[in-house]
This record gives structure tokens, C-alpha cells and sequence, in this order.
């Protein structure tokens, strides 16, 4: 406003504007700060920048959590949240579903001590939001005593975590593709989640460079992928002979949902009941054929049109039968029903 009335004055666009000489518009461009009614109706938060200056120089030096939830539907063991973990420098990540925030400091401590011994460094620095599940006075003693520095964001900017709050959004969309992928009851998402783990871990970031993903940089090596499957692929469980009967099935039939972190194996939802799981390594799994290609089929009096690029058209884009002969009969259509390209039966 006081820029555009500048502008009136000094290029003369209007007439019978007089401004006092005690009153002039000053050239400050910081005046703006001193008008009171100004600041009352029109003050914006101030941008922050995507690129933090945190500095993360080595592994464990900054870690950054978060918690998300609650979640509208319950999963496993009563899980409505998931606290996540994550290293500012390697960008590997840890997430753990949990019944309440009260476990949220239970799992951390968990994780620090984890991690020092995984990666032999210290924990200088935990940024989280000012969440009253990181705030507790047992919490910040255990901190202190640890030597870590514990940084709290400013109310009403989780722009200044965000490291914690992009891998949140990441989780949650890859959980939801994953589901509405499998058909598998959202009641699973626990699993999902879990499995993101070792999804996200093991895939290259933006944050590092091309040849490094998360896991090289954490613990210094490569990690084979084989092991990891389609999520909901179907999969047969091996039952033991002292399990079954002599005529009995010797497998039992479910779908991969996530891989146990104690021990080798996966753990499979039974098809039939999805409070049932397996957690084996023998198993086999089996890929689906890809869904047949459906050909659209178009039938009027007049008119008949396949729409499929296998199908050859001539004239007015009436395919052949299988004789040769055209479908069109004394200016009429015959119809037919087509089905992965195959014509399965003439209507007359």
C-alpha cells in the first residue's frame, strides 16, 4: 500500500493528492514495521527455508523424531500411532507402531542405545517437536545424563522438522498404496509399516549421493535385497509333518505382509482369517499372472468397434471373424462378445 502510493506521488497518476511535507512517504523500506495497525492486519509468518543449516557431519550426530497418529482404524496389538527415528546424516531410518504416546520415550531410549552400538558413535543432538510425550522430566534427565542436547521446534512451525515430518508423509503414502494394492484389510497397517523400514533403507535419497544408499551409509556395507517380496503376494507356509494329517494339505495358504526384525523369516496373514499369522522361513511364494487384457467392446445397430491394438481394422474398422468374413450382414451388425481377444460367443 505505502509502496503504491509512492509510486501516485512520483509519477503524478492522479490529481488532487497533497501530502504534507512532515508527512511525506518515507523511503524506508523497513517502515512498515513501525505502523501499529499494519502489523495488527496484515502480518504473514515468516518463510523457512527447505535447507536447514543443521550441521549432521557424521552418523548419530543429529537424530530427528517424530510421532504420527492417531490412526482412525486399530491395527495389531492395538497400535494407533507409529514413532519414527532418523539420522541426519545417513538418513536411515527406524519406525515402530505403538499402542499410546507413553511409549514413545521407552522406544527411543531403545533406539539411542541401539544405534551407539550399531554404529559405534554418540548421540550429540534429538530435534523433535514440543510434544508433551518428549518433554517429560524423566525424559530430559535421561537426556542430560547422556550428554545429549535435546531441540525443541517453535509451536505452530513443523516446517522446522521437517526431516521427521517428510518421512512421516512417506510412510503414510507408501501404507496406503500398499493396501489399496493388496486389497488386504487396513487393520494390517502396522505391518506396512514396519516393512517401509526396510523399503526406505535400502533405496537411494536425494540427500546423499547417487552410489550411497541410506543402509551403505549407516553401517558402512551393502545389503543384498533378495530377500524382500511384493507386498500381499500369495504364499504358501510349509507345515511340519508332525502338524498335518497323513491326507492332509502340507502347506497352509496366506499372503506376505512384513519380515520380523529378531529373527529370519517372514510373516504371512492366513487368507482366510487375518488375525492368523505365520512367521517361518519356509515358505514358498508365488507370483500372480498379470490381470488379462480387457478389450473394450462397443456394439450399436450400426456400428461395431473393438478397441484393441491387436485388432486389425478394415474399412469402417470392422474386424474379420475368424472365417474371414465381415460381421456385417445385409447392413447389419453381428454382434459379439470379446474377451482377452478371443471371441467366445456370437449373439445373434
Amino acid at each position: 500500500m505505502i509502496r503504491s502510493v509512492r509510486k501516485l506521488l512520483k509519477l503524478s497518476m492522479v490529481t488532487g493528492l497533497d501530502v504534507e511535507q512532515d508527512n511525506k512517504v518515507e523511503d524506508d523500506e523497513d517502515h512498515t514495521s513501525k505502523c501499529i495497525p499494519y502489523l495488527k492486519g496484515k502480518t504473514t509468518c515468516k518463510v523457512i527455508t527447505k535447507k536447514s543449516n543443521s550441521d549432521c557431519s557424521r552418523t548419530l550426530y543429529r537424530l530427528f523424531s517424530d510421532v504420527c497418529g492417531p490412526f482412525d482404524v486399530e491395527g495389531s496389538m492395538q497400535s494407533r500411532y507409529f514413532v519414527t527415528l532418523i539420522d541426519g546424516h545417513s538418513h536411515y531410518m527406524k519406525v515402530k507402531p505403538i499402542k499410546a504416546k507413553d511409549k514413545v520415550v521407552k522406544v527411543l531410549k531403545e533406539w539411542i542405545l541401539q544405534s551407539e552400538v550399531e554404529t559405534g558413535e554418540t548421540v550429540n543432538f534429538l530435534q523433535t517437536d514440543g510434544g508433551g510425550e518428549y518433554i517429560g522430566a524423566d525424559f530430559q534427565d535421561w537426556l542430560s545424563n547422556k550428554g545429549i542436547h535435546h531441540k525443541v521446534t517453535n509451536a505452530g512451525t513443523p516446517q522446522e522438522n521437517g526431516t521427521a515430518e517428510h518421512l512421516n508423509r512417506t510412510i503414510l503414502e507408501m501404507t496406503r498404496s500398499m493396501l489399496l494394492g493388496s486389497n488386504l484389510p487396513k487393520t494390517l497397517w502396522p505391518f506396512v509399516v514396519n516393512y517401509t523400514q526396510e523399503i526406505l533403507n535400502r533405496l537411494p535419497t536425494q540427500a546423499l549421493t547417487e552410489d550411497k544408499t541410506p543402509y551403505k551409509v549407516y553401517f558402512g556395507k551393502k545389503l543384498l535385497v533378495r530377500h524382500l517380496q511384493t507386498f500381499g503376494c500369495q504364499s504358501f507356509v510349509h507345515v511340519p509333518g508332525d502338524k498335518h494329517g497323513k491326507l492332509d494339505p502340507k502347506v497352509v495358504q496366506g499372503f506376505f505382509v512384513s519380515i520380523p526384525n529378531n529373527r529370519k523369516g517372514y510373516i504371512i496373514v492366513h487368507d482366510k482369517n487375518h488375525l492368523k499369522l505365520y512367521v517361518s522361513c519356509n515358505m514358498t511364494f508365488v507370483k500372480l499372472p498379470d490381470r488379462p487384457e480387457w478389450v473394450k467392446v462397443e456394439i450399436d445397430e450400426l456400428n461395431f468397434e473393438t478397441r484393441s491394438p491387436k485388432v486389425k481394422r478394415k474399412d469402417k474398422g470392422l474386424a474379420p471373424n475368424d472365417d474371414g468374413e465381415s460381421p456385417v450382414t445385409n447392413g447389419r451388425v453381428k454382434k459379439s462378445i470379446m474377451h482377452n481377444n478371443d471371441r467366445i460367443a456370437d449373439i445373434p
